[in-house]
């Protein structure tokens, strides 16, 4: 994770984007809505795997992207991320329908 936030904290600065729209989060989500339309257009046309996995690439940088814009540290998102693993990892999974299950927090 180290090396993938420095890269895309290198691009941030490379381009200025601090205090610029580039980094609100209203602006990012619209990029990552976009994004992940773009994903959804390769695996629904049956685009290859190249195609889906640079869309995911996409997604990933504008994630990483998010966490450099708001100042949280690899360390704030190394600890974000177990914990969130931990509370996944315990729950159940649930049949939704045929053979297609769930894993989500059901209260």
């Amino acid at each position: 994770m180290k090396k993938y936030y420095k890269a895309i904290s290198d691009f941030h600065k490379k381009f200025k984007m601090k205090n610029t729209n580039n980094e609100e989060m209203t602006f990012r989500l619209n990029l990552m809505t976009e994004e992940l339309g773009e994903l959804a257009q390769a695996v629904t046309k049956g685009k290859g795997r190249e195609a889906i996995i640079e869309e995911n690439i996409d997604l990933l940088n504008l994630v990483i992207g998010n966490f450099v814009s708001l100042g949280i540290s690899v360390k704030e998102v190394d600890e974000a991320f177990w914990k969130k693993h931990g509370e996944i990892m315990g729950r159940k999974k649930r049949l939704i329908s045929g053979e297609n299950f769930r894993i989500s927090d059901f209260k």
